[in-house]
């Protein structure tokens, strides 16, 4: 049988695409060894910072800081549960009184570097002045209908719940995400999401591991997106104004 000549061309470029990648991996390997490389320079990217992005309720509470403002009934009576309302596009409408609250759980390090902290500026009646471009922040992003009630209980504000209806403290807000994210949850268990810090090796030494409002805001969890950093590979360019390190050398 006579082949087709369409599929020699096919089959001959194909084989040509092969070949060139072949000697691709073979010109260029893949892992070239340890670079040491000089410190990153900041600036289109953010530095490393040793902490997380946001300081959870947990964090808050065992690390001794100030939480009163996770105290609901300072401010409201458990006789008579707040009322939800909202906009015309069904948007909720925050109170004043929780705008600085809500402002304040924001991942702002998310876009602004560690060493020039975001600072927040008041109008005469005391109410946060949000910067321009930034009126997205009062807005909720979290679950499908965004209601507040989804994990806080309504009779009981100072307590979160499950969809079962399990009742959480804040500092239990880990299991919380747990109850709807249980595939993330398993992957964070095993050390696959999020932040781990301490000791690789168990035996060594202690290890910590991040709960999950450490990182996310748990009212719009979503991260906006962060600018990656290079990895240790000679094909990646470091920042302007690094210099590239000597080549290793081996003995």
């Amino acid at each position: 049988m006579t082949p087709n000549r369409n599929t020699t061309i096919v089959l001959a470029l194909l084989a040509l695409v092969y070949a060139s990648l072949a000697f691709s991996f073979v010109l260029v390997p893949a892992r070239p060894g340890f670079i040491k490389r000089a410190p990153l320079v900041a600036q289109d990217t953010l530095d490393f910072a040793p902490g997380t992005i946001r300081v959870s309720a947990s964090q808050l509470i065992h690390g001794g800081g100030d939480a009163s403002g996770l105290d609901c009934y300072a401010c409201h009576h458990q006789e008579s549960p707040p009322v939800i309302t909202y906009d015309a596009d069904h948007q909720i409408v925050l109170p004043k009184e929780h705008t600085d609250l809500i402002i304040s759980m924001r991942n702002c390090a998310e876009c602004h570097p560690p060493d020039d902290p975001v600072k927040l500026d008041y109008d005469a009646a005391g109410v946060v002045v949000v910067p321009k471009g930034h009126e997205g922040l009062l807005r909720m992003a979290h679950g499908r209908n965004n209601a507040c009630f989804n994990c806080h209980d309504r009779e009981q504000l100072n307590q979160l719940h499950t969809p079962e209806g399990v009742k959480l403290t804040f500092e239990q807000a880990t299991l919380l995400c747990a109850s709807c994210h249980g595939t993330t949850y398993r992957d964070w268990q095993a050390g696959a999401h999020g932040r781990t810090g301490g000791h690789w090796l168990r035996f060594a030494g202690p290890f910590d591991r991040q709960e999950c409002t450490s990182c996310h805001d748990p009212h719009a969890p979503r991260f906006t997106g962060l600018i990656p950093l290079p990895g240790p590979h000679l094909l990646h360019p470091l920042p302007k104004g690094v210099a590239n390190p000597p080549p290793p050398t081996t003995d």
